[in-house]
């Protein structure tokens, strides 16, 4: 399923991530999945799954954060060894680029949540529908069993 993803310019201290964590939960949005790269200038950038995007980027830009908006493809798998490969192989073949990828929280026990920002979303989930995935459940990404 494909969802919003804020990334946030931020400096690389736990006090700068904290102001930002801190105004988003002050306004009751959710981080769902998070990840923090480090621009090697000081700086960094947070990737965040938020429970309200709209909220957030209008809060982040009222404190004056540059704030960019993605689409990304949440996939879930089971948490166990080779479920991200399960992943992986449905897509080798199909010149689909994956330009990165993170974990997110899961609700569900034995499952995790890929988060994945690929060079062509909507040619990814064509792949993976093919495959057999599906997004049936709504508020959740396709999934992927292999027990």
């Amino acid at each position: 399923m494909i969802v919003k993803q804020l990334t946030v310019l931020t400096g690389n201290s736990a006090l700068h991530l904290r102001k930002v964590i801190s105004l988003l939960s002050s306004k009751e949005v959710d981080i769902r999945a998070h990840c923090l790269v480090d621009n090697g200038d000081g700086h960094c950038k947070l990737r965040m799954i938020v429970s309200d995007p709209d909220k957030a980027i209008v809060l982040l830009q009222t404190k004056k954060y540059a704030v960019v908006c993605n689409d990304v493809v949440i996939i879930e798998t089971d948490d166990k060894p080779g479920g991200l490969s399960v992943i992986l192989k449905m897509l080798e073949g199909d010149d689909i680029q994956i330009e990165y990828s993170y974990t997110a929280a899961s609700i569900s026990p034995g499952i995790a949540e890929m988060v994945f920002r690929f060079s062509d979303n909507t040619k990814a989930i064509g792949v993976l529908e093919r495959n057999g995935l599906n997004g049936s459940v709504p508020g959740s990404g396709f999934k992927v069993h292999n027990r």
